[in-house]
């Protein structure tokens, strides 16, 4: 039971794509139960988890948030391998939604209560990262905490001037074994917050501090993670994410009738407002002149529901997180319609069988892309080297040509 007395902190583990879990979570803390984000000592965080933690310490809007994961697994969706394609650059679109989001004064807002799991690359330890002197050390910080070896690269970022990679590698769940700490983790186990499966489960396994049930629904959330599923899924795992807390809240008796910052029950299980409907205003009206020269007012009629997601997998969100879904399924809805106009199975065979040719090809492209972003002076440094290259080789002829002639006045008469 979580004591609300002392001091209590949150921790959400790393997960990847998963991370719309967690967009479902802090919406509801934030709408039923803000009190326990605001006054919580602090917010640790790895990987994904850290950039939900982030968001609920700095404040920012949670909508922004999906938004821009939404927008993530769109990217990671448009190519055939998917993340692992070599055009795709995960980090580089974290980094730049942070440096356009992130409000300025962003590291001090975070200083102190944001803890962001690192794992420093030259002895495998885990570091806690709760100090930013800078915006751009924030960004870096969380960066690192979601650099994934191979998977997001080779190079890893640093945070001053000090290698890491994921946290979630040393340490997946922090301070999760302290008293009053809610854990957060969108894969079954003993999370505080966790999906509950109902099939048998016999086996358990603990990742870097994280309970996960050995089950078939574990596994297709671990696979999830990092091969992101189609909007109208992540929508729901985003309403499960809503729902489960919402079971955390109940069993800890948080959800009280008659406090502002909480809500009852019944009024979760009540549906809320679609993000497609329109509510009858009688301040907007229509005016249509009669056979008397009256006017007549009529409220606008509701807009239809949406084929294209299915109103009760986003039932009990917020309207404003139903509508960033909502825009996703029905955008993914529209640009597959126009795939299958343009791109026929024919097609499709032949760009997949032409794959082992075409792939290191683009995978040296973009290789070189990345390495003329990450090196501005790239460009100088070849010419560099190529003067460089050129001056050893006329060197080599040089002393080539010299051992020839002398052998050719040694052996004449």
């Amino acid at each position: 039971m979580l004591n609300l007395e002392g001091e209590w902190s949150i921790s959400f583990a790393g997960c990847g794509f998963m991370g719309i879990y967690y967009v479902g979570v802090s919406a509801c803390f934030l709408e039923h139960v803000s009190h326990l984000v605001q006054d919580s000592s602090k917010i640790y965080g790895a990987s994904a988890g850290a950039l939900l933690a982030a968001v609920l310490t700095i404040g920012m809007p949670i909508e922004q948030c999906c938004e821009s994961l939404m927008y993530m697994a769109k990217e990671a969706r448009k190519r055939k391998l998917g993340p692992l394609h070599p055009s795709f650059n995960l980090l580089k679109i974290v980094r730049d939604t942070m440096v356009r989001d992130l409000p300025d004064d962003a590291h001090i807002r975070a200083t102190g209560k944001l803890c962001v799991s690192l794992t420093r690359v030259s002895d495998g330890q885990n570091v806690l990262a709760s100090e930013f002197d800078t915006k751009e050390e924030l960004i870096q910080a969380l960066l690192c905490s979601c650099f994934i070896p191979f998977y997001c690269g080779v190079i890893p970022p640093t945070y001053r001037g000090v290698s890491y990679v994921d946290g979630a590698i040393s340490n997946n769940l922090p301070h999760c074994k302290m008293p009053n700490t809610i854990t957060v983790s969108p894969f079954s186990g003993k999370s505080g917050i966790c999906p509950r499966d109902i099939t048998i489960n016999f086996h358990e396994v603990r990742f870097n501090n994280v309970s996960i049930q050995v089950n078939t629904e574990n596994m297709y959330r671990v696979t999830s993670a990092f091969f992101p599923p189609e909007p109208e899924i992540m929508a729901e795992i985003c309403h499960n994410g809503y729902m489960d807390t919402i079971r955390f809240l109940q069993e800890n008796n948080l959800l009280r009738t008659g406090n502002p910052s909480t809500s009852s029950l019944t009024e979760v299980d009540s549906p809320k407002p679609s993000c497609c409907e329109t509510e009858y205003d009688s301040t907007k009206v229509e005016e249509t002149e009669s056979a008397n020269n009256l006017l007549l007012k009529r409220p606008k009629p509701q807009c239809k529901p949406h084929w294209w997601l299915d109103p009760q997998k986003t039932e009990n969100l917020p309207v404003l997180i139903k509508k960033v879904l909502c825009e996703a399924c029905k955008e993914r809805h529209t640009d597959g319609q126009l795939a299958q106009g343009t791109e026929r199975l024919p097609g499709r065979v032949t760009s997949y069988m032409l794959m082992p040719y075409t792939l290191p090809v683009k995978a040296a492209y973009h290789l070189t892309q990345k390495l003329v972003s990450l090196i501005p002076d790239v460009s100088c440094d070849m010419r560099w080297l190529y003067n460089m290259a050129g001056d050893i080789y006329k060197q080599a002829w040089k002393s080539t040509d010299d051992k020839i002639k002398r052998c050719v006045s040694v052996s004449g008469p």
